[in-house]
């Protein structure tokens, strides 16, 4: 492999030598250290590879034993870049192209979140640039179990979040309220924990150690299957811990506040259809903003559409095209009927438990009452539901050491 190599770096030539007397040619070629190989002789004829160096030495040992020598075809670097001069600068633009696109790769620049209901995308994506990942971040410093990890403390109202990287992207996937779809597993060891307050209804351990009974009333964190499995000696005593990856199926019975209102007179925007647009491009960290056009509207709104380039559907480049619009609107009061009003509390509250029961959530009991006061209509009370609350939680594990210490 390595003569290989070497052959294409210096060049060689192939070679079609003509004449009675080749034996005496190639042994005149073996005195002078020039060196053939790949020969293959028909009758009066030879065909056989050597260095490009060595094709004008060849003359005098042809010129001997009165012998043709024709050049065939000549291999290697300077032959290609020979034969190709015009395409030098399409080749290394080519190869400069490919280069930045490899450095591109390394890093992360699009972050995403999806499954959001209470929470909005935006809150998310804001909480994550500013305390853990920005765009441009280097995809080598991001641990996304690490990552997950921490928004879980930061958002304890969210059941279940997983963080992926793929191509220049990062994805950031979460579900509130967990559901029978909802792949919850771990390949690293750990515990089955509470995902909120609950009434144990029902706990089948497929692996791990069942910590908790149907009945226990347990809190959000507490562990319901550990992710320790004890061997027992005959005396019942521990002999030895594994720890293996917790998995199982964990019901419970959960409390939930609801609270909505509706005011019976309130303002809401208006748009008169007269609008401004303009654009900026950004490139890594830097943006440019060629023009911005003067507005006189009292009251508007900004809305925004940001288009990054990317190649694929997960490779993301640090190049993207925003679109502003300015938008003029008016006030404008409304007033509704406390029957119009208790009738929008009660689709929303409809819609509420739907989604609830989409997820696979039982309802058990529902004691929200709808009131009505003097400016608003008002729905507050409990929602007593069957659902799951067993979520994984890395499983810190202890060494002897540790435990002397």
């Amino acid at each position: 492999m390595f003569d290989i190599i070497l052959r294409y770096l210096y060049g060689f030539a192939k070679i079609h030598l003509r004449g009675i007397h080749i034996n005496r040619f190639v042994n005149l070629c073996k005195a002078r250290d020039i060196k053939l190989w790949n020969l293959e002789q028909k009758e009066d004829e030879i065909f056989f590879f050597t260095a490009s160096k060595d094709i004008a030495r060849l003359e005098e040992p042809a010129r001997k034993t009165g012998s043709d020598v024709e050049v065939l075809r000549v291999y290697g670097i300077r032959e290609f870049i020979r034969k190709n001069k015009k395409r030098i600068p399409f080749v290394a633009g080519f190869i400069l192209f490919a280069v930045l696109i490899y450095i591109q790769s390394l890093f992360i620049w699009e972050i995403s979140v999806s499954g959001e209901s209470d929470y909005t995308s935006d809150e998310i994506l804001q909480h994550i640039n500013e305390y853990y990942v920005q765009t441009g971040t280097p995809k080598s410093k991001v641990d996304c179990a690490e990552l997950e990890k921490n928004l879980r403390k930061d958002f304890e109202d969210i059941a279940w979040i997983s963080c992926a990287l793929t191509g220049t992207k990062l994805s950031v996937e979460i579900t509130e309220t967990l559901n029978v779809f909802t792949d919850t597993s771990m390949k690293e060891p750990c515990n089955i924990i509470a995902s909120q307050d609950c009434t144990i209804t029902e706990i089948v351990t497929a692996s791990g150690t069942p910590v908790v009974k149907a009945g226990d009333d347990v809190k959000k964190g507490d562990i319901l299957i550990s992710g320790a499995v004890y061997l027992y000696d005959d005396n019942n005593e521990v002999l030895d811990t594994n720890y293996v990856s917790a998995e199982g199926t964990v019901y419970g019975i959960c409390v939930y506040h609801y609270k909505d209102t509706v005011p019976l007179s309130c303002y809401s925007k208006e748009y008169t259809g007269n609008e401004k647009s303009y654009y900026s491009f950004g490139a890594f960290q830097y943006s440019l903003t060629p023009y911005v056009p003067k507005c006189s509207f009292e009251e508007y709104d900004l809305f925004s559409d940001t288009s990054r380039l990317h190649i694929g559907k997960n490779f993301y480049l640090p190049f993207q095209i925003e679109a502003y619009t300015i938008k003029e609107y008016r006030l404008k009061k409304e007033t509704v009927s406390m029957e119009a009003a208790a009738a929008s509390v009660k689709e929303k509250l409809s819609r509420y438990i739907g989604n609830l029961q989409e997820k696979g959530v039982q309802i058990i009991e529902n004691n929200v009452k709808i009131t009505n006061s003097g400016d608003e209509c008002l729905a507050e009370g409990d929602i007593t539901v069957r659902q799951l609350i067993g979520i994984p939680h890395e499983l810190q594990i202890i060494s002897e050491e540790q435990t002397l210490e």
